[in-house]
């Protein structure tokens, strides 16, 4: 029974590659099937170094790799170590594998983990409509309304799709790839997935994937940071607002959005970070003017974005970025939104702009000083 069970689990890969003209996606939901052989040998009583074994196989492939590379960033080396997340897998039998508290990363993973375990058919019925859905057509969707929000000159490109079981980030991107956790899939009612939910997720991943704010030209290694801080929230922002159909902050939703993603519980972590806005742009220039004095060091900007702009359930940058992009389009439409994202500089100064041309529909949105705007079109010699 277990030599075929390895059998399958060694011998099922659910990939192949999707035309989409310009891009070609290449999906694997290979892990989804292979952690389901993993859990269902632990449920039927395999030996902890089979299980062990079969863990060992299954967390070195492609998407498990990924999945690792994501958690273990250069801003947060170490996070999740290999042998934290398989020890945490174990211990739903092995309770002896893993303590609480040895990770922050595998603790919250697990809590997600101990829904599935203890009755697998939930796991099943989700995994069956995975593979039985019409993948081709939903990735298709996504990138294509993915790209209707980036410049025309912007193109996503090819990139590797997978689903992972993992109980961390929903979804994230790295080094041209998407990662998506099967145990997080959202549902439109308990036990079926939200197909709307995948295909949102997706524009707004591969929207990620398409942008092209690259640093511009030769810079000073202070004005190379402060470019950074600049374009803080302009990928999350641009994405969460026009794509993902975030809730209304300081500026109105965005009117016309396909996909709402925001659960009753990120609506209101949505809504806390709205009230704190006013700290945020202080925040933010405060860290320009840093960056451009040359004392905003790598280690520091780096705990910034883990500590500050996106840490929690909804990351300040996500919230701001949102609001910024949602006036500048209250006041000059999508081609005002381009031209922030084409040139990230003039941010500021556009979304200062749209305050002046909306005051009735944007009086709650927070002005950035005069200051900022000036060192923010000026980095790199701009004007």
């Amino acid at each position: 029974m277990y030599w075929t069970r390895r059998l399958l689990f060694a011998c099922i890969l659910y990939t192949f590659s999707l035309p989409m003209k310009a891009q070609e996606v290449e999906v694997d939901v290979s892990a989804c099937r292979g952690m389901y052989a993993v859990l269902e040998a632990m449920r039927e009583g395999a030996p902890k170094e089979e299980v062990s074994g079969m863990l060992d196989t299954l967390l070195d492939t492609r998407p498990y790799q990924l999945m690792f590379k994501h958690y273990n960033r250069s801003w947060r080396p170490n996070h999740l170590p290999k042998a934290v997340f398989k020890r945490m897998i174990l211990s739903l039998r092995f309770e002896e594998e893993y303590r609480p508290g040895e990770n922050e990363r595998a603790d919250a993973m697990r809590a997600r983990w101990t829904k599935y375990y203890p009755n697998l058919a939930l796991y099943e019925s989700q995994l069956h409509q995975l593979e039985a859905a019409d993948l081709r057509k939903l990735i298709n969707d996504g990138v294509r309304y993915g790209q209707g929000w980036l410049p025309p000159e912007w193109k996503i490109p090819n990139f590797y799709f997978a689903v992972i079981p993992n109980g961390g980030s929903p979804a994230f991107t790295i080094e041209g790839a998407q990662g998506y956790d099967f145990l997080q899939l959202a549902q439109v009612r308990p036990g079926e997935i939200d197909m709307n939910w995948l295909v949102g997720t997706v524009a707004h991943e591969s929207h990620h994937l398409g942008m092209k704010s690259n640093i511009p030209g030769e810079l000073s290694p202070a004005d190379a940071m402060a470019y950074r801080v600049v374009i803080l929230c302009v990928a999350e922002g641009v994405a969460t607002y026009f794509i993902s159909g975030s809730p209304a902050g300081r500026a109105p939703a965005f009117p016309d959005s396909r996909f709402h993603v925001f659960m009753a519980d990120l609506t209101k972590a949505w809504e806390d970070k709205v009230a704190q806005e006013e700290e945020m742009v202080q925040h933010q220039a405060a860290l320009l003017d840093r960056a451009v004095r040359g004392r905003l060091t790598e280690d520091a900007f780096n705990t910034e974005l883990r500590d500050y702009w996106l840490n929690g359930a909804v990351g300040r940058a996500y919230v701001l970025g949102s609001d910024m992009f949602g006036a500048i389009y209250a006041a000059f439409g999508k081609a005002g939104v381009l031209s922030a994202m084409q040139d990230p500089r003039r941010l500021f100064q556009l979304y200062n702009a749209a305050l002046d041309a909306k005051p009735d529909v944007l009086k709650r949105c927070v002005r950035f000083p005069d200051k900022t705007v000036k060192q923010a079109l000026t980095v790199g010699g701009g004007h």
